[in-house]
């Protein structure tokens, strides 16, 4: 149980993915997302970077019904889920043997593991940030949209200064599944320049 009082999302959220069948919360924060921005298309090429434990990957095959090309990659394992192209492997050394295809559609719910310890927290998910630049800038083609997970300071700033540049179309994003007290966010580019 959380033990913000004021806070019952995360718990509600928990029941209803395992009693819907995702692996984990964070699916009912990209179904969300999609249904406010209709991100997720058939026919669609999309890669989920830091895709463990799978939810987000779970949703983009139910909202394709299994006609897009989907390719995840992490560091963690992650069990099976059928018609998928899983990567095991760290986001530097990913190269263009593992992904010889562009992509129309990149997702991204990956974190560092938080300290408590907000400039660390920050520089490490700055970091991460950039690594998924790095992919964006090599893998999305124009005119694609990238979805990325990120926390309100430095990393918002720091995201939303490389999507403004990059991207026609910058949306902050706070779904209903992310906690209220959570400095979580999502930031939108649309339409890659």
């Amino acid at each position: 149980m959380s033990k913000n009082p004021n806070y019952t999302g995360g718990e509600r959220f928990n029941k209803l993915s395992k009693k819907d069948g995702y692996r984990s919360r964070a699916a009912y924060k990209l179904k969300q997302i999609n249904k406010s921005h209709n991100l997720i298309k058939q026919n669609q090429n999309i890669l989920d970077i830091g895709c463990a434990p799978g939810s987000w990957i779970q949703v983009v095959k139910e909202l394709t019904k299994g006609k897009a090309s989907i390719t995840g990659i992490d560091i963690l394992s992650m069990a099976k889920i059928e018609g998928i192209t899983f990567l095991q492997k760290d986001l530097l050394e990913v190269n263009d043997d593992d992904l010889n295809d562009h992509f129309d559609l990149v997702l991204s719910d990956i974190a560092p593991n938080i300290s408590g310890i907000s400039i660390t927290d920050s520089e490490n998910m700055i970091e991460l940030l950039n690594i998924e630049i790095y992919l964006i800038n090599k893998y999305l083609v124009k005119g694609g949209s990238f979805l990325a997970k990120c926390f309100q300071g430095s990393s918002f700033d720091h995201l939303k200064e490389f999507m403004k540049e990059n991207f026609k179309e910058v949306v902050r994003i706070k779904p209903e599944a992310s906690r209220t007290s959570s400095k979580e966010c999502y930031l939108l580019g649309k339409f890659k320049k």
